[in-house]
C-alpha cells in the first residue's frame, strides 16, 4: 500500500510549511491526484486519517481531485480527454495513433490553517 508511504510524506511537507507559516492546527488540505498515479483515492482517505491522528492535522478535511487522463492526438492538433490509458482513443477523432500524457503525479494545492 503505497498510499500510506505518500500520506506520510505529504503530512511531513504540509506540517513544515504550516510551521513556518507559524500555525497551530492545520484544517485542510488540497490534493491533485494524477490520473495515472495508480493511487486509490478511498486508500488516501484512510490513510490520511490515521497519519494525521495525534498531529496538528488531526481531523482535517482532505479535498482530493483526481485530474482525467489526457494524451496528445496528432489528427486533432490537440490535447484531449481519455477515458481508458490501456486503449487510448481520441474522443474527438477516434484516432487511436496517440501520445499519453504520464501525469503520475500528486500535488498539493492548497493548505488551510489556524
Amino acid at each position: 500500500m503505497h498510499e500510506l508511504t505518500l500520506c506520510y510524506q505529504t503530512y511531513e511537507m504540509v506540517e513544515q510549511k504550516a510551521k513556518a507559516m507559524g500555525a497551530k492546527r492545520i484544517n485542510a488540505i488540497w490534493l491533485e491526484i494524477g490520473a495515472l498515479s495508480c493511487v486509490e483515492i478511498e486508500a488516501i482517505n484512510f490513510c490520511f486519517e490515521l497519519v494525521c491522528k495525534d498531529t496538528m492535522a488531526e481531523n482535517c478535511k482532505i479535498h482530493i481531485h483526481q485530474q482525467p487522463a489526457k494524451a496528445w492526438c496528432d489528427k486533432c492538433q490537440q490535447k484531449v480527454a481519455i477515458n481508458n490509458v490501456f486503449i487510448p482513443i481520441c474522443k474527438l477523432c477516434g484516432n487511436s495513433d496517440i501520445i499519453v500524457d504520464a501525469d503520475d503525479k500528486v500535488w498539493v494545492k492548497k493548505i488551510q490553517v489556524d
